[in-house]
């Protein structure tokens, strides 16, 4: 069948549609984008796209009439200069504002660049592979400017993207090849086109899928500005549990939430008063900083780790753990002394341990019949706290009482006058400064600020002071804010822009900012992130309400002898202190379980109330016993109250094989007092029998023997921009390598094919494509020739091949029908493998390597003319 040749309409037709109109799609996905990171550029994507598309249609229509380029450009150059020049002298108001101020320089630039990609749509035929490469680049980079917090959020940003790219190239190069070739212009255009796009979907999907995981390990938790309803340094969990985000990214929005999390009783007053110290409840520290996507991240590698990391939900009711090494790493021994308290979650993940600094034991603990609803899991707690550490101490407030209150901290802490004979791998790896010139600023600043300040404790001081001064107009020099926005300048620093021109920021930004002056002072210091805790109300003395936007970042600082302290430099953040609704009323606190005991029921007697189990663990007066092997108990439930999943259930539902928990707060117990070096067993002996049970908590039949976790997860790192290069790196490559593979892949499906056919006309039709695939790819192309004249007077000559003859055969088989002959059929059957030989042996074998490295070779081979033998 013959192709006839389009007009130039139809070419021209065909870039507005299939070209110009996927780009300004793009171009407005892109300018989104933008506007979304770029305040400058005013929300206004839709006026910005239809600047570009203007710019485009106009490039494209003026250049299909072969108007020259460099003289319309420069004529387009001095009429938009004119206006400019001419509106500047114009004062009309809004008109007046809107072309002289900053849209005036977007219109042009946008209009600018569409006219140029309409220009190189219509004149040049690689063009396309710039505009993949510009559009790429383009979207690399607002990824790395972007918050994202999902796979699915990283997905929808690139996944368009690349398609546009691979699609503006393929397309490009149909238009160019079908050009006035065809009267069936659009529908060959059009079929390719739509077999080509749900091909190319298909691919990228496919890589999508199978690396989903690796995208997923690599961004999860990965989050920038706040969301509406949530604090951006929490993570909400699948449950509706809130936990603290491992990192903290300085970010242009923080979301805030009132929901409650937790309520705490902190058994911490003021000597001899019943008036309540409150602390700072702290759950990680930051140590590390990552200057490219300004995130402040954990270090597990801490030197005197102090950090006591457990998970409550881990334990069994009333089982205990304690770290004492934490003690001995919190290097503080002066005015230190143990604090207890209770924490009752509604909303904070059962997985997180949260205790005044520095904690070192734990212990699930049961929730009273009457506040189970409300709350789902608690735990006792234990701190080494230092007394220089009340709330009072750390809150950076002006009120004038809190101030002098303040300066009895103060004083104790001027009598450390140096850090000399502190550890000097502790002291390097403490005030570490990175490497970037503008940190130098930061020491210049904080020289500054301390210049007349002598013992550590003065410089801190000074830089809590300098965050309170006010302006040369009476005005808080530095304000509190949840949108602190983005830099005017693009790239700029936002800890920079925060210190030295806005002023403006929430928690992080004052930690992040006081954290490196002290640093560039010497003074070794690190982020605390926990919960802000303020006494609200005098009816439930001790007791305290915590709800998210109280989730806080501070500083601490090392003090020889004393150890860490806190210090919380942000100021005017009212919001965290005052209650969103009223405190509710408090748990009331189980009492004391002196006997608990984990194991597997092995009978029940539901008549005598009598149970049997095999204990595994014991807690006895908060000391744990673990027996060699199990220990036969048994217990009287008479009283008992039986509980599994948080669910009454009678004494009859209890079966051999349960594994539960039995407490008892029996006064025969209470009256036993635990001995030091007794084992379980003597232990046990020692025990009433049967031994008096109060409460019993059955685990659910299918979380009885639940698979091991590890009690503390590895941190979640941020996402860097490196991070985001690498899974886009690695998304290129693998669709790169799958491209480069593709003539390959055509190749052998062709041989597969030949040798699989079953019928004359299949196997001469599948050689034919074939051998015809394999000598295009090698750069034997054909044109506009007919197979058999491409076989006489271009492959046959070159290579001394018999590939006339063959394709005799096959246009014989293919018009004519005829059965072939014997001798004809054993020519076909071994034709293929022979030619492929022969051209082997005449080509070096680096030249067909690369040859078969050429995807745009094997697009052509598909867009040439068809087959014309007549």
């Amino acid at each position: 069948m013959n192709i006839q040749r389009a007009t130039p309409f139809n070419e021209f037709l065909a870039k507005l549609l299939f070209l110009i109109l996927p780009t300004a799609v793009v171009g407005y996905f892109l300018l989104m984008g933008a506007n979304h990171y770029y305040t400058i550029l005013n929300n206004q994507e839709i006026n910005q796209t239809l600047y570009l598309v203007a710019g485009m249609a106009g490039g494209a229509i003026l250049y299909a009439f072969r108007f020259r380029f460099l003289p319309t450009f420069i004529v387009l150059m001095l009429g938009l200069f004119a206006v400019y020049e001419g509106l500047d002298r114009m004062a009309v108001g809004e008109f007046d504002a809107f072309f002289i101020s900053v849209q005036f320089l977007v219109f042009s630039i946008l209009f600018t660049a569409g006219w140029l990609i309409g220009w190189g749509f219509i004149r040049l035929r690689y063009w396309s592979v710039g505009i993949a490469a510009t559009v790429l680049i383009c979207c690399i980079f607002l990824i790395a400017k972007t918050n994202i917090d999902s796979v699915d959020g990283l997905l929808r940003l690139f996944a368009p993207v690349v398609l546009y790219a691979v699609y503006i190239v393929f397309t490009a190069e149909q238009i160019y090849n079908y050009k006035d070739k065809s009267q069936k212009f659009w529908w060959f255009l059009t079929r390719r086109l739509f077999f080509f796009s749900v091909l190319a979907v298909a691919l990228l999907a496919g890589v999508f899928y199978l690396m989903r995981g690796t995208i997923k390990e690599t961004i999860d938790n990965y989050g920038g500005g706040g969301k509406e309803g949530k604090n951006s340094m929490l993570k909400q969990n699948k449950d509706g549990t809130f936990d603290l985000k491992d990192y903290s990214r300085l970010s242009s929005s923080l979301g805030r939430s009132n929901d409650l999390l937790f309520c705490a009783h902190i058994d911490n007053f003021f000597p001899g008063t019943d008036i309540p110290n409150p602390l700072y409840l702290t759950a990680f520290y930051y140590t590390k900083f990552d200057t490219l996507t300004e995130t402040f991240e954990r270090d597990s590698t801490i030197p005197k780790n102090d950090l006591f990391e457990p998970n409550p939900s881990a334990l069994p009711l009333f089982a205990t753990k304690t770290d004492s090494t934490v003690i001995g790493n919190s290097l503080g021994e002066k005015l230190r002394r143990t604090v207890e308290m209770e924490v009752y979650s509604k909303k904070l993940s059962p997985n997180t341990y949260l205790a005044p600094s520095t904690g070192f034991f734990v212990q699930p603990i049961t929730i009273d019949k009457d506040f189970r609803e409300e709350f789902k899991s608690a735990f006792r707690a234990k701190s080494y706290v230092s007394e220089l550490n009340s709330a009072y101490f750390v809150y950076n407030a002006p009120d004038p009482q809190i101030r002098q209150f303040q300066e009895k901290r103060f004083e104790v802490l001027r009598k450390v006058l140096t850090y000399e004979g502190t550890d000097g791998h502790f002291m390097k790896y403490y005030t570490h400064m990175p490497g970037d010139a503008k940190f130098q600023s930061i020491g210049a600043l904080a020289q500054k600020v301390t210049a007349n300040a002598k013992t550590p404790v003065d410089k801190v001081i000074a830089i809590r002071d300098y965050f309170l001064s006010k302006d040369e107009n009476g005005e808080p020099l530095f304000k509190y804010t949840d949108n602190p926005g983005v830099p005017d300048i693009p790239n700029a620093s936002k800890l920079m822009n925060f210190l030295f021109e806005g002023h403006k920021g929430y928690c992080a930004y004052y930690a992040g900012a006081t954290l490196f002056m002290l640093r560039s002072l010497g003074i070794p210091s690190r982020i605390a992130v926990g919960f802000l805790t303020v006494d609200r109300s005098d009816k439930n003395k001790g007791w305290y309400w915590y709800y998210a936007d109280q989730a806080h970042a501070w500083v601490q600082v090392y003090f020889p002898g004393y150890g860490w302290l806190d210090f919380d430099t942000t100021v005017g953040n009212s919001d965290a202190q005052e209650s969103p609704q009223p405190d509710q009323t408090p748990p009331t606190q189980p009492p004391k379980a002196y006997f608990a005991a984990d194991g597997i029921v092995q009978d029940i007697d539901t008549a005598k109330k009598i149970m049997v189990m095999k204990v595994k663990q014991i807690v006895f007066h908060d000391k744990e016993y673990k027996p060699d092997t199990a220990l036969t108990v048994t217990m009287d439930v008479h009283i008992a109250a039986i509980r599994r999943d948080s669910v009454d259930v009678p004494l009859a539902s209890v079966q051999k094989g349960d594994e539960g928990t039995a407490v008892s707060y029996a006064e025969a117990f209470k009256n036993m007092e635990a001995k030091n070096g007794e084992t379980a067993l003597a232990l046990k002996k020692r025990f009433p029998d049967p031994a008096p049970i109060d409460e019993v908590y059955l685990k659910r039949k299918d979380t009885a023997t639940p698979e091991p976790k590890p009690e503390t997860p590895p941190p979640a790192k941020p996402v860097s921009v490196k991070h985001v290069l690498a899974v886009i790196g690695i998304i290129l490559a693998a669709l790169l390598l799958l491209c480069l593979l593709a003539p390959t892949l055509i190749y052998k499906y062709y041989v597969s094919r030949y040798r699989g056919a079953k019928t004359d006309g299949g196997k001469a039709y599948w050689g034919y494509r074939g051998m015809s695939f394999y000598m295009h790819q090698l750069g034997f192309l054909r044109g506009d020739q007919t197979p058999m004249q491409y076989a006489r007077t271009m492959i046959d000559p070159q290579f001394g091949t018999n590939f006339t003859g063959f394709m005799i055969i096959y246009l014989k088989q293919k018009y004519a029908k005829q059965e072939l002959t014997t001798q004809e059929k054993q020519f076909l059957d071994g034709f293929m493998n022979g030619f492929i030989k022969t051209v082997k042996s005449k080509m070096k074998a680096g030249v067909r390597m690369r040859a078969f490295l050429n995807p745009l070779r094997s697009v052509s081979f598909f867009v040439q003319p068809e087959d014309n033998n007549q």
